[in-house]
Order: C-alpha cells, then sequence, then structure tokens
C-alpha cells in the first residue's frame, strides 16, 4: 500500500487562507471567460423569487448537470415574465464565483423563453393571472348608459382615433358632450399617462361614459395597453368603459378588462351614441303604439264596466224577485191569519171604544157596542151579560 506524502515530503510552497483560495479561483473563472457575457441553454429548477429584495434565486439544468444561478432586482426588473419551474430559456450571463461561500453561480443578465417570445409569454401569464382574479368575468361587465349626456375620451389629441370618434359622435347626436382627457398611446411614459388621463375623468361626477382608444399599429405600438396597471386602472371606473384599441383583429388586456369592446374607434363611438334621428321616430312609433295601447285599453275597460253593470241589475233582480216571492209568502200567512178572513166565515167582531171584547165581565149593561161583521157593523147597547 503506498503511503500518503507527509508534510515534510511537500516542496515548501506558500499556504493558502480559504478566502486567498477562493479569491484566486474566481480570478482564474473571470480570465478564462473574460469577463464575457455568454449564452447558456436550461432548464428552470428550485426558482424562488418571493424575496424582499427583489432578487431570483434558481438553478440551470440539463440531463447530466446543473448549475446556480442569481439576477438581481436591478437585471430582472427588464425581464418582461416571471420564470417557473420547468420552463425551458435561454439566458444571457456573466460566470462569477460567490467568494465567501466558495460556489460559482451564474450572474444572468435577460431571459429568452425558448420557443416562445418574451412578451408573448408576459402576456398569456398576465392574462392567466387577471383572469383567476375575475376581472375577465362578464357577470362585472356594466351595459352602457342609453344615452350618455357627457362622455370622456383617452387617447391622443393629435392622432386619428380622436378624429374619428368626434366625427362619428357628432353625426349621430350633435348634442352631446365630449372630453378629451389626453395621454401619449404608446412609448415608454404611455402608461403612467393613461392611467393619470383616467383617474382626471374618474373624479367628473357627471359623466356618464368614458372611451379609451387608439388607432391601429404593431403589436409594440399596442404594447402599453396590456399594461397590469393599466388594466386595473380600468377596473376601477367607476362608470362604463369602452377600450377600442387598433383593428378588429388587435385584443389587448385593455379590452378584456373594459365594460365593452369595441373593434376600431369609430365603432366604439357608434356603440355609446345613438342616431337622434332613429329615437326621433321610434319616439314617434312609440306615441303610436301607447295611443293604439290606450284605445285598446278604454274598450277592454268599457267592455268590463258594462259586464259588470249588467252583473249588478241581475243580482238587484234576482234579490227583488225574491223580496217579491217573500211578500207574496207573508202577505198569504197574514191574510190567512187575519180577523177579517174569520168574518167570512160567519164570525162577527165586538169592539167597544174600538177595543175588542173578548170577555163578556168588562161589559155592564147600556154599554155601546160596535158589532162588525163579514159585510157591514150594527151598534147596540147590553142589556145584560153572561158567563
Amino acid at each position: 500500500m503506498e503511503d500518503l506524502p507527509s508534510f515534510k515530503d511537500i516542496p515548501q510552497k506558500k499556504v493558502y487562507a480559504v478566502s486567498e483560495l477562493n479569491s484566486e479561483i474566481k480570478s482564474i473563472i473571470d480570465e478564462g471567460f473574460e469577463s464575457k457575457h455568454i449564452l447558456v441553454a436550461g432548464e428552470i429548477s428550485n426558482f424562488r423569487g418571493n424575496y424582499a429584495s427583489g432578487h431570483w434565486y434558481f438553478s440551470l439544468k440539463d440531463d447530466q448537470s446543473q448549475i446556480s444561478a442569481v439576477s438581481f432586482k436591478w437585471a430582472n426588473s427588464h425581464i418582461k415574465f416571471e420564470p417557473e419551474n420547468g420552463m425551458e430559456v435561454i439566458c444571457n450571463v456573466q460566470v462569477s464565483v460567490y467568494e465567501k461561500g466558495g460556489t460559482y453561480q451564474l450572474n444572468v443578465k435577460h431571459i429568452e423563453p425558448k420557443g416562445v417570445g418574451a412578451h408573448a409569454l408576459a402576456l398569456e401569464q398576465l392574462k392567466e393571472k387577471l383572469l383567476k382574479e375575475g376581472l375577465f368575468d362578464p357577470e362585472r361587465k356594466r351595459q352602457l348608459p342609453f344615452l350618455p349626456s357627457k362622455i370622456g375620451v383617452v387617447t391622443s389629441p393629435t392622432g386619428a382615433a380622436i378624429k374619428d370618434v368626434l366625427k362619428v359622435i357628432d353625426s349621430r347626436f350633435p348634442n352631446i358632450h365630449v372630453l378629451v382627457s389626453p395621454a401619449r398611446v404608446q412609448g415608454g411614459s404611455a402608461a403612467i399617462e393613461i392611467i393619470k388621463a383616467l383617474e382626471i375623468l374618474y373624479k367628473i361626477k357627471d359623466l356618464d361614459l368614458i372611451i379609451l382608444t387608439r388607432g391601429g399599429g404593431s403589436k409594440e405600438d399596442l404594447w402599453v395597453f396590456n399594461d397590469e396597471n393599466v388594466a386595473r386602472t380600468i377596473v376601477k371606473s367607476p362608470v362604463p368603459l369602452i377600450s377600442a384599441i387598433g383593428h378588429e383583429i388587435d385584443i389587448t388586456i385593455s379590452d378584456l378588462v373594459a365594460d365593452v369592446r369595441a373593434a376600431t374607434p369609430s365603432n366604439a363611438a357608434e356603440l355609446a351614441v345613438r342616431e337622434k334621428t332613429e329615437l326621433i321616430y321610434g319616439l314617434i312609433d312609440f306615441k303610436k303604439r301607447m295611443n293604439s295601447s290606450l284605445k285598446n285599453k278604454v274598450n277592454i275597460v268599457g267592455y268590463e264596466l258594462d259586464q259588470y253593470v249588467n252583473r249588478i241589475k241581475w243580482n238587484i233582480n234576482s234579490k227583488l224577485e225574491a223580496i217579491e216571492s217573500e211578500m207574496r209568502n207573508l202577505s198569504g200567512k197574514l191574510d190567512s191569519l187575519s180577523p177579517l178572513k174569520v168574518l167570512s166565515r160567519g164570525y162577527s167582531v165586538v169592539t167597544k171604544n174600538k177595543k175588542v171584547v173578548i170577555d163578556s165581565s168588562k161589559l155592564k149593561a147600556k154599554d155601546k157596542l160596535e158589532v162588525r161583521f163579514h159585510i157591514g157593523k150594527a151598534f147596540c147597547s147590553v142589556d145584560k151579560t153572561e158567563k
């Protein structure tokens, strides 16, 4: 068995401190790559991006190996999407050494998704995020007012879009009051200006509707309308908002979160304002239909009143007939019980001082009596009485 060398067998050389060794290794790596930016392809794993510092930490790996990577906040703030585990990417990096830990890592300056553009991926990620939050739900979309009296428009004051909107509104209903809140609609500061222009309109209390619009352009020109902050500001609108960005084939995040999406600026104006002549003819037709409806209603009510009167008459007649029948029955009964009816059978009624005498003991001699027969009367006096 070969003996391992002892300190005595090693020629006298410099003794490195750990930090010195790491520093020299770093110098060797830096010189080897000449601090160049290189491209590295791999799959993202163990991604950690929720630090307060804003830095991203992850690993890049392939089938045989992996390497640690970091993307500092100042660099990743320019990356349009957020990396996810399992995503295939190409990274623009510098190889560096973390001297304190004695490890080497990739200092990532930029990331591109492999096979798809960064902007496209960022757009899909934002769509998925806002969809989960319910910002695209039809239930939260509001109907446009029937006839707005004051409309706010956010767009470039010098672009073709505002000319189209004003032309269409004026041709359809000249009396509509339009307020233009100007903003850049492309470029680096466009998102901030659009947000401010919207917030200015939000403070106008008697505003009925807002149109956010710009004319056609490339995807890059329209990209500001995919900005998350712009989308969230649109959602806060206190009145219904129409988004009309680009041409019919262009659909942005702003279109998806707005209450109504219009294909073009002109179409937005058509959706916002009805034609005055159409409304006038509609009112005339409505008046005719109302008159016809009122006549029909009067006829129906008159018929119902006739029916009601007839029913009342029938009920009164029925009641009167019933009363008459009852009276005839009572009259018959009274007639059968009448003393006069008894007189017809040979009986008579004796009265004294117009009071019927039913007891002879109540009489005395010489009392004057009246005797009523069925036919005629007799007047007489009492000679004597018997029981």
